[in-house]
């Protein structure tokens, strides 16, 4: 296997060996904003104030299925992401950590089995 060769600008490519149990990880889309925000208006309707707080994320990963044992339903569930975009425990991190709240399935006469898990966390709720 020859290694990759890179000229110009270096950034980030592919995953960040993110593995799944039983399947082959193809993508993910890590979603982070806060569950409670509040504003303050003042007279003339202009917003002067603004709160955020609850980190959540919600992560959705496309996976290939090896096997028909895919994560389940409210099944504990992490995963490293390539950029700190995730916030177990409050702090920017790149790992994800959180559980299973929806599995889709898909599948096609032409392709592989292809599974969408989507996972939420929030900074004050442990996933243990």
């Amino acid at each position: 296997m020859c290694a990759a060769i890179v000229k110009g600008v270096t950034a980030i490519y592919g995953l960040p060996g993110a593995t799944v149990a039983n399947a082959v990880v193809q993508s993910y889309t890590n979603d982070g904003e806060f569950a409670n925000e509040a504003t303050i208006v003042d007279e003339t309707g202009k917003t002067v104030s603004w709160r955020g707080d609850d980190r959540r994320c919600q992560l959705s990963v496309e996976i290939i299925a090896k096997t028909s044992a895919i994560p389940q339903l409210g099944a504990n569930f992490s995963l490293t992401v390539n950029t700190a975009s995730a916030y177990p425990g409050g702090a920017a991190s790149t790992a994800f950590s959180g559980w299973v709240t929806k599995v889709s399935d898909k599948g096609s006469n032409r392709g592989y089995s292809a599974v969408t898990v989507t996972a939420v966390g929030y900074e004050a709720v442990a996933t243990a």
